[in-house]
Formats: structure tokens, C-alpha cells, sequence
């Protein structure tokens, strides 16, 4: 065993000898004049130099030399810094904070409740190297996720399929990363999920529409309407919904084709105002098909009744008696 590593777990279970001694109590007052005392202030100061410099033996030394009440302060104060600054650290460092949440709090503050009292850590220490050590956590993952993309090496059905317990936040990190790739990265995700050879194979629905949007790939769209429409694809209909480039109107259109968007869709479509000339076309030859009714009857209510009377005057392959029964 390494030396460093020896002294540390030789400290650590000094800590704990330390710290076996039973609960003590402390006043809120007290508490908060020891963590705003100068003496207290400089000690977090001279420690946190320690772990800039990377010298974790000679930082457990010095907390050890100080008194039980003045560690758990300066513990406290000490990791409440490297929490709200947001450093990356060695590894060493990260071991001394993994090491802090292990050891006990003494002094507790006494709470009184309706009828009850409740004690709590008076310098929760503990708690805070816990968030430190779950934020590292989660930014080594964001980490490890970009890069691997980024050189070519996920396997996204894999990645995601691998933990079904992770799926969820494995999906939440994908979605909420998509934006920082550079564009080769999206091209290799998208390229992964429109392979042939893993067709047999999609992201939820919450996925695709997040990578179309990013993308803007049609195939991915296309995939993306092909899905069981649920609350995801629905929005991302209804942004398109709300832009007027040549694109999102194709888009537009080529999601009512899916008989759950299909109302949705047309009801956008109709509500284009100037209509494109490529929409008119589409929504003529949907009123030579079974929704013609529906359609039909949207736009009258959306003032193209003089347009519809007009394409049954010139298209007699229309369905004549349907759409009459619209325009009346």
C-alpha cells in the first residue's frame, strides 16, 4: 500500500477513536460565533491552501491538532467552500471528502417542536461532502458521455439499454448534453439510430424528438413520426408548429401522417397565413382521401370556403357531395 495512502486510513480511523465520544449539545448562538470567529476563518483560509497545494496528509494533521468543536467548524466551513466554488479537484482531495462524510458529528443543535424536540448536526459536515461527492459524480458522467461521443466510441442503444436503473437519467443527460456536441457527434448518434442494422432498435420517443430538433435530420423525423405519438412528439409538433421556415412546414406535413398528430397537424397547416403554395397542394390531395371531411370542414372555419368552392368548380375527382355538405 502506497505510503500516502497508508497515513490517510491511519488518520481516518484516529477520526474515528475521536469522534466516538457520545453527542454533545450546542446552542445556535455558540454555533454561530464559532463559525464567524476570526481564528476559525484563518484555519479554513490556511487549509484550503493545503488542498490547492494537494498536501491531504498534512491537512488531517493540522484538523487533528485542532479541538473537537473547532474541527467540526472548520470541516464544515472547509467543505461549504469547495461546494460553492465548484473546483475541480485531484483525487486525493476527492478521497478526503468521500473520508468526511464517514465521520460522525459530536455537536448537535436541540430543536423544539409542538410537543417534541429533535436534534440535528450543529456543523453537518457530512451532508456536504455527500452533495460534493454526488455533484463529482454526475459531472464525470456528463464527462465521460461527451467524450465518448465525441471520439466515436458509444454505442448509444447500448449505453442506453445497458442500466435499466440509470435509463431515466442516462435519457435526461443525453437530451440535456445534445446541445454541446459538435456537430460530428449529433451526426454519429443520429447516424447510430437510422443504421439498418439496428433498426430493430429506438430511443423513446422523449429521445428522438430531442435529437430531431438538435439534428434537424429528416430521417430522424421521420422515425420520430413513424413512433406511437405521445406527449414528446406532440410538442415538438407543436414548435414546429409555431415556425414558418420550409422545413418545419415539411415536417408539419409529414407528421399528419400519423393518425394520432393527424388533427393537430392540419389544423397547423391550415392556419398558415400566407398558405405556401406546397401546403395548398398537400391539403388538395388530402381532400381527394378519406380525412377530406375533416378537412374540408377546418378550412371553412378558417375562411377558405371561397378556395375549397373553387377547387371543386376546377377538380371534379373531388369528393363532391362530402365537401358540399362542408361549404353549406
Amino acid at each position: 500500500m502506497p505510503q500516502g495512502s497508508w497515513v490517510s486510513q491511519l488518520l481516518l480511523c484516529c477520526c474515528f477513536i475521536c469522534f466516538s465520544v457520545s453527542a454533545q449539545s450546542l446552542d445556535e448562538s455558540s454555533r454561530n460565533q464559532l463559525l464567524q470567529a476570526p481564528t476559525i476563518q484563518h484555519k479554513v483560509a490556511a487549509f484550503k491552501q493545503l488542498i490547492i497545494d494537494d498536501e491531504i496528509d498534512s491537512l488531517n494533521f493540522a484538523l487533528q491538532r485542532l479541538a473537537l468543536l473547532q474541527q467540526e467548524a472548520v470541516r464544515f466551513l472547509l467543505l461549504r467552500t469547495l461546494e460553492q466554488e465548484k473546483t475541480i479537484f485531484s483525487a486525493s482531495v476527492e478521497r478526503f471528502v468521500e473520508q468526511q462524510r464517514l465521520i460522525p458529528p459530536v455537536y448537535y443543535l436541540t430543536n423544539q417542536g409542538e410537543g417534541f424536540e429533535f436534534s440535528t448536526p450543529a456543523f453537518d459536515y457530512p451532508s456536504v461532502a455527500s452533495r460534493l461527492v454526488k455533484t463529482w459524480q454526475q459531472e464525470k458522467g456528463i464527462l465521460d458521455f461527451v467524450m465518448k461521443v465525441e471520439q466515436h466510441e458509444l454505442s448509444l442503444p447500448q449505453w442506453l439499454s445497458k442500466n435499466k436503473r440509470q435509463y431515466h437519467a442516462r435519457e435526461s443527460l443525453l437530451i440535456q448534453e445534445l446541445g454541446s456536441l459538435s456537430e460530428s457527434g449529433v451526426d454519429y448518434l443520429v447516424k447510430q439510430v437510422i443504421d439498418a442494422s439496428i433498426r430493430s432498435w429506438l430511443p423513446s420517443t422523449r429521445v428522438m424528438a430531442a435529437l430531431a430538433r438538435t439534428s434537424q435530420n429528416q430521417d430522424i423525423y421521420r422515425l420520430l413520426w413513424l413512433m406511437k405519438s405521445d406527449e414528446y412528439s406532440e410538442a415538438e409538433l407543436t414548435r414546429l408548429s409555431g415556425l414558418n421556415d420550409d422545413f418545419s412546414v415539411q415536417q408539419v406535413m409529414a407528421a399528419s401522417h400519423n393518425p394520432s398528430l393527424k388533427a393537430q397537424a392540419i389544423e397547423a397547416l391550415v392556419q398558415l397565413n400566407p398558405m405556401p403554395e406546397t401546403v395548398k397542394t398537400y391539403l388538395v390531395q388530402t381532400l381527394s382521401q378519406e380525412e377530406a371531411p375533416y378537412v374540408a370542414q377546418i378550412l371553412v372555419k378558417a375562411g377558405y370556403g371561397n378556395w375549397l368552392d373553387e377547387l371543386l368548380k376546377a377538380n371534379r375527382q373531388m369528393k363532391l357531395r362530402v365537401l358540399s355538405q362542408a361549404l353549406r
